[in-house]
């Protein structure tokens, strides 16, 4: 397993994609390697996705629904874990993202620590699928 997860985040709001890129950087074994700016572009290429581990995806973003994207990324059969981070609370949201597969689901606001055992969960998880524990006895939340 390499030293770092790579981390991609995909935002509209910069100052949101900014604090989600510090906070995520404040967690130790985790590396952003790219964030788009979706008000910028408006469309990701598949290839934004190919280094990166672990996606943190809003839903409302400019022209796209975030759940669609994520549709999209299951159909192209790339393989990268998501974490939700958005506004969107509404059960259909939440139901249908985690259909699709998605690690966590945050809603804004969230504290540094909510945010920080998001991740760790994550890291966990990867580590003891990798070792091929007993993920029974594996416990993701403190």
């Amino acid at each position: 397993m390499r030293e770092y997860i790579n981390v991609l985040i995909i935002e509209d709001d910069p100052m949101v994609s900014y604090i989600n890129r510090k906070f995520t950087e404040k967690v130790p074994g985790f590396k952003v390697i790219k964030e788009i700016n979706f008000q910028e572009k408006r469309r990701i290429e598949f290839d934004d996705l190919k280094n990166a581990d672990l996606l943190l995806l809003d839903i409302y973003l400019p022209g796209e629904d975030g759940i669609n994207l994520l549709k999209k990324i299951r159909a192209s059969n790339i393989n990268i874990d998501v974490i939700i981070i958005s506004a969107a609370k509404d059960v259909s949201h939440i139901s249908d993202a985690l259909n699709l597969g998605v690690v966590d689901y945050l809603i804004k606001p969230f504290t540094f620590e909510r945010f920080k055992m998001s991740l760790i969960g994550y890291k966990q998880l990867k580590r003891n699928l990798k070792k091929n524990l007993d993920l029974t006895k594996m416990k993701l939340t403190n």
